[in-house]
């Protein structure tokens, strides 16, 4: 009787240890399912329509920009605009009218060199070198994360597009990894900023944490970089050029996810949105100085100089958000929620925000929750005091 009633009761406890397995088992299954969804299929999924593109199975609708026709709908967008500009140059000819400063068209001069299906690859093969060099820069060392910085919305666009926003991203992981070699870091600010203009904060970080030598050497070799490269160039198109950036800036800044595209679609004038970014100007830049003089001050004011090179630009493109990687990297080396929050921006429209409010301050939100899981870490309960004996 005894025995019977001892199998009995042990039943119901192999039951439960075999459901726990049950259970265990389809945990291991969608978590593998969904890591090869996330870190390995999405990070494919620009390389894969590249390929596509080459092949010609690629297909969208034409686009026309700026009087510019672009048959395949504006796919390698960035990169069109950068290889002319250096096919110009190896032809013995002026870039200009070119969107970027003079420095850019030289860098693009070795792509120049190619035909374009071929400058396709090795440009693409460049980008999504930097993107992994990035993260190894910082000291990234779980291979999710590389997947997770590939994978995203922002990561993809900006190999899918042929913009510089990743080569931008590793100047600043350059610049931060060696902010104490005053020539790596000047060159890489300068790289940064006579490409794209818009990260000239980190001059003010550099400032701020009193590098006084090497901020001056970054606005020296910049000068020299950008006055040297449109000198050889006889100077075209240097005069035309702030008046052509301010063109492009108003046939686009509009459906960008910039504060001045933000203040436009709610409703506020272009003069209002002008205000609003001197304001945000010299927020960000005290932002800066505050921060770095408080606890953990240097990096801290590293990334509020990337937040203001965001935030004051007036052209803000999704993949400009790869930047975030950068932030998330300083703090996180490996696979936290902080990692995973960038995917949600799948949910934006795409590169453009199509002036629409809902959708920039979505993606401020995203970006912003992704930094905070980053920087902060949830204060640690204070252990109980032990109970009395008596």
């Amino acid at each position: 009787m005894d025995v019977v009633e001892q199998t009995t009761a042990s039943q119901p406890l192999f039951e439960r240890s075999g459901r726990s397995r049950a259970s265990s088992w389809l945990g291991i299954r969608v978590r593998l399912v969904l890591e090869s969804f996330c870190f390995v299929l999405l990070p494919l999924s620009a390389p894969f329509l590249i390929l596509e593109y080459l092949v010609g199975v690629y297909h969208q609708h034409p686009l026309t920009v700026d009087g510019k026709y672009f048959p395949d709908g504006g796919f390698l967008f960035d990169l069109h605009t950068l290889w002319g500009a250096g096919h110009d140059l190896i032809l013995g000819h002026s870039p200009y009218p070119f969107v970027y400063p003079a420095p850019a068209a030289f860098l693009m001069a070795p792509f120049g060199v190619l035909p374009f299906k071929v400058a396709v690859v090795v440009y693409s093969l460049v980008l999504v070198g930097a993107a992994l060099l990035t993260l190894r820069v910082l000291g990234v060392s779980d291979w999710r994360c590389y997947g997770a910085a590939l994978g995203t919305l922002a990561g993809t666009a900006a190999i899918t597009t042929g913009s510089l926003s990743w080569l931008i991203a590793l100047s600043a992981a350059l610049a931060w990894r060696y902010r104490d070699r005053r020539v790596v870091v000047a060159a890489s600010i300068v790289f940064a900023v006579v490409t794209k203009i818009f990260l000239w904060p980190l001059v003010f970080w550099l400032i701020a944490t009193r590098r006084f030598r090497t901020a001056a050497a970054s606005v020296v070799l910049g000068i020299v970089t950008v006055f040297g490269s449109w000198a050889i160039l006889g100077f075209d198109g240097l005069r035309d050029y702030p008046h052509r950036l301010g063109h492009i800036a108003g046939l686009e800044t509009a459906r960008s996810y910039s504060p001045f595209a933000l203040v436009q679609s709610l409703g506020g004038s272009e003069q209002l949105a002008r205000i609003v970014l001197v304001g945000l100007t010299l927020v960000a830049i005290a932002a800066i100085f505050v921060l770095a003089r408080g606890r953990d001050g240097d990096r801290r004011a590293f990334v509020a100089a990337l937040a203001a090179g965001l935030l004051l630009s007036p052209i803000v493109w999704a993949h400009y958000f790869v930047l975030l990687f950068v932030v998330i990297a300083l703090y996180r080396r490996r696979l936290t929620v902080a990692w995973v929050v960038p995917f949600v921006m799948w949910v934006l429209p795409g590169q453009d925000s199509h002036g629409s409010a809902r959708v920039i301050l979505l993606a401020y939100a995203i970006a912003g929750a992704a930094a905070g899981f980053a920087m902060f870490r949830p204060k640690s309960p204070q252990p109980r005091a032990a109970l009395g004996s008596g």
